[in-house]
């Protein structure tokens, strides 16, 4: 789940870390439990094919953790998705569950975050992007640029298809400038639909893309169609032949 969640948000992991306890009584003191809690990630790991670094005294009090560090462009670390084996909490709580067998037993407690602190994974978002969102996740998904004030009424119709099929879109007119000003104004946005007198008069859009291509003028209903499909399943690519069309 961590790692497709990081293929989703475009970012990667810098490494993965088998956080282990170290010297001192801020452990607890059960020499089986973090043996058994230890093997248990150790078998995750290694079965995942994962390339990890063991490191004493970054364990929690109860147990050890597998952490993804993440790493900024200054190459500082932190800490942004862990998985942790927790035998001791539920002995402490006295918790238990009857079994298929009718049996009393002891859960395990798994403590999960896939993305952990929400400041810190939008910081990294930014530090790695610019800016430059992935498209199901950028605050504004389409411009829509009519190129002269008469395509305007095109242009709030195409924006409200957009909201329609759950696009972001506004509506960037002449009287914000030129074009080619505006087009550079709304340079972060995933998807820049430009409409002409030729778009207008067919239900056509040109678009543009954040990434420089630009994809010649087809029918509103297809491009749409297409966005939506790569939005809708957390792609990172801004344009697929495979998508709907």
């Amino acid at each position: 789940m961590i790692r497709r969640a990081y293929e989703a948000l475009g970012i990667s992991a810098a490494r993965y870390r088998l956080s282990l306890p170290g010297p001192g009584g801020k452990y607890v003191a059960d020499p089986e439990m973090w043996r058994r809690a230890t093997a248990l990630l150790t078998a995750v790991l290694d079965g995942s094919g994962l390339p990890y670094e063991a490191a004493e005294g970054e364990a929690a009090f109860y147990g050890p953790k597998i952490d993804v560090q993440i790493a900024d462009g200054a190459g500082r670390e932190s800490t942004l998705s862990t998985v942790q084996v927790d035998f001791h909490q539920p002995e402490r709580f006295g918790l238990r569950y009857v079994g298929a067998d009718g049996g009393a037993h002891r859960p395990v407690m798994i403590h999960r975050s896939v993305i952990g602190s929400v400041e810190r994974a939008v910081a990294h978002l930014l530090d790695t992007h610019g800016g430059a969102l992935p498209a199901w996740l950028a605050p504004v998904q389409v411009a829509v640029l009519p190129v002269t004030a008469a395509e305007l009424p095109n242009a709030e119709d195409l924006a409200r298809r957009c909201a329609d099929l759950g696009l972001r879109a506004e509506v960037t007119g002449p009287e914000d400038g030129g074009l080619g000003a505006r087009v550079r104004r709304v340079r972060l946005v995933p998807y820049q639909a430009v409409i002409g007198p030729a778009e207008a008069g067919g239900d056509h859009v040109a678009l543009r893309l954040r990434d420089g291509r630009r994809i010649p003028s087809r029918p509103a209903r297809d491009v749409l169609a297409r966005i939506a499909a790569l939005t809708g399943s957390h792609s990172t690519d801004l344009w697929s032949t495979t998508a709907p069309c």
